[in-house]
């Protein structure tokens, strides 16, 4: 249900009174713009480490079939290189998200009850 002219006025009103009396609180309530992480995998990475430790695990097999305590302890150093190296490919990209835009086309700031009717008029499916 949509607010009336009245009340849309004495929200405003009070919103006004708000950001007078209390500015730092005011300014907490602004929404900021919202930082995402996204994770990137180097493929190149992925491949070249898994077979590093495919290998590694073979050479892990073949020093227990051995009976070889070094070749198996050296088969867990390549097997862990290779995972590490596939880990190292895994980078963290951040990608700064545009909040709810601040100001009207004319330039004037909208107000809070401005950005709270077009959410509800997009959860509404208007506008």
């Amino acid at each position: 249900m949509a607010l009336s002219d009245y009340e849309r006025q004495m929200l405003e009103e009070l919103e006004a009174q708000l950001a007078d009396e209390d500015p730092t609180f005011a300014k907490t309530m602004e929404p900021e713009p919202v930082s995402v992480r996204r994770h990137e995998f180097s493929l190149r990475h992925l491949v070249i480490g898994l077979v590093v430790a495919a290998a590694g695990i073979g050479v892990l097999v073949a020093g227990v079939a051995a009976n070889l305590v070094v070749v198996g302890v050296a088969g867990v150093a390549v097997m862990f290189a290779g995972f590490w190296y596939v880990g190292t490919g895994i980078g963290e990209v951040s990608v700064e998200s545009v909040g709810i835009a601040k100001g009207t086309g004319e330039g004037g700031a909208r107000s809070f009850m401005d950005r709270q009717t077009e959410k509800w008029n997009r959860r509404q499916g208007g506008d």
